[in-house]
């Protein structure tokens, strides 16, 4: 990813945490935003940026960027405040088009009621991993009983990013198709002039693994942690 594609991802982040639109354009910096009970530390091509309360801003002045996207780290300084911690999550971006889907004529399927029978094959974890549902421009790959193997989908953020996300029956894994409609729903996001984004847990290999086939570049991650209320 070159860095104006860079710069873009970085303008998507500054708006969704309320901060200027350059915020995260220099690398080796931190910058702390508005205060808020809702606490988001984002790490994103050598920049960060740190939303929280004013007690927890203070007491993370001094905790370098590696030690604070520890999601032990921030559930410490929280914890006399309690609060419900998510992630850290890996943030991963794409860039360009690939052609390789390894498979002729594919059958695909852009409609909900196929995202939605492949959703009852799968465990609810992975379900709501993906929360395909919640997504648009679907990619369901058919077997020739029009029975789903794998989907894709992917939610427009911003208005210049695209969160992709991939799910594959259970029955079905291991045989490519996962790389099929991720391939497919990654490169109409590109073509609609979006950058694509994968989010994956630094623990969920195979998930990462996809995300490097397709292309994908880990450049930064998000920890989210919501406090209980006072």
């Amino acid at each position: 990813m070159d860095s104006h594609q860079l710069d873009i991802v970085s303008l998507a982040w500054c708006r969704e945490l309320g901060l200027p639109d350059d915020a995260l354009r220099r690398p080796g910096t931190r910058t702390v935003g508005p205060a808020t009970d809702t606490i988001r530390f984002v790490r994103l091509g050598g920049a960060s940026a740190l939303i929280g309360p004013e007690w927890l801003l203070a007491r993370a002045a001094d905790v370098t960027d590696e030690t604070l996207a520890s999601r032990s780290t921030l559930v410490e300084l929280t914890r006399d405040h309690g609060g419900r911690c998510t992630g850290p999550r890996l943030l991963a971006y794409a860039s360009e088009v690939h052609a390789d889907i390894d498979v002729d004529n594919p059958l695909i399927s852009h409609v909900l009621p196929h995202v939605q029978a492949l959703q009852s094959l799968c465990p609810p974890d992975d379900v709501a991993e993906a929360d395909l549902t919640s997504r648009r421009n679907w990619f369901t790959l058919l077997d020739e009983d029009e029975n789903p193997l794998a989907g894709a989908g992917y939610a427009e953020w911003q208005g210049i990013v695209a969160r992709v996300a991939v799910l594959t029956a259970p029955g079905t894994r291991r045989c490519g198709h996962g790389s099929v409609v991720g391939r497919l729903c990654t490169n109409d996001a590109i073509d609609e002039g979006m950058i694509p984004q994968w989010s994956s847990d630094p623990g969920n290999t195979p998930s990462r693994r996809l995300a490097a086939r397709l292309g994908f570049e880990e450049l930064g991650s998000v920890t989210e942690i919501t406090l209980a209320a006072p």
